[in-house]
């Protein structure tokens, strides 16, 4: 396999399940040294595994993203151990069911708040100086289809997967001729355990696995996708590339 990301290394949130565990495993295969976050010791050791059966090497930091309190230390535990950051992949989610916004609870309201668009945007900023060590770095902010689509009963979840579109642009502007970037990714609907509470009423077999939508992610973190800056984009659309 080819060794495209070898000396890179790069952060992967939601490491333990789902796309992130697929992105960092992808990532491992292609050279890349992982860092691993998620709160699933158990899903990170399985991706740690994984990545290591690939020939590649990874570091599983446990971490709950919405303990914010703790972004110090995680920088701090990080900074004297890498040289840099070349690239963050916010792939932790979260949402329990869709539900009415007349019915949402306050608390839950606020917890999807925090994990869904305060965490990744904190942990950019807590992870700047590693990023901006790097000779160049991209970000990337995983969406949703609320990005394009009006749809009911998402609360808290569709408002920060939809706001995330605005803080890639923003994020981007406030550092517009720097070598490093930050998008936004939908990868559309795939085959994961959000999907599966979210989309009770559909097949999982009829929607993509995980893995189809990470060639998306190694583009972005690629320098072939160097000139897209700020950007809202569609898995599918990267793909065909």
């Amino acid at each position: 396999m080819s060794k495209a990301f070898k000396d890179r290394i790069i952060m992967v949130t939601g490491a333990s399940d789902g796309i992130g565990s697929h992105v960092a495993a992808a990532l491992g295969a292609a050279g890349a040294s992982v860092i691993a976050t998620g709160r699933n010791e158990d899903g990170l050791q399985e991706t740690l595994e994984r990545i290591e059966e690939l020939g590649g090497r990874c570091l599983c930091v446990p971490f709950d993203l919405t303990d914010f309190e703790s972004y110090g230390k995680l920088f701090l535990s990080l900074k004297d151990q890498i040289p840099h950051l070349d690239g963050l992949v916010h792939c932790a989610a979260s949402i329990d069911r869709c539900t009415p916004m007349q019915y949402i609870k306050t608390e839950a309201f606020r917890e999807s708040l925090d994990i869904n668009l305060t965490a990744p945007n904190m942990l950019t900023q807590m992870m700047l100086p590693l990023l901006k060590r790097a000779e160049s770095a991209s970000v990337i902010f995983t969406s949703c289809d609320m990005v394009d689509e009006d749809q009911t009963n998402w609360h808290a979840y569709g408002m920060a997967k939809r706001a995330l579109a605005y803080a890639a642009a923003m994020w981007q502007s406030e550092h517009e001729d720097k070598p490093y970037r930050f998008n936004t990714l939908n990868p559309g609907k795939v085959r994961t355990a959000l999907f599966k509470r979210t989309y009770g009423g559909m097949h999982p077999k009829e929607v993509p696995a995980p893995g189809s939508v990470v060639p998306a992610y190694l583009y972005l973190l690629s320098d072939a996708s160097k000139e897209l800056r700020g950007q809202s984009l569609h898995a599918r659309d990267l793909i065909k590339k």
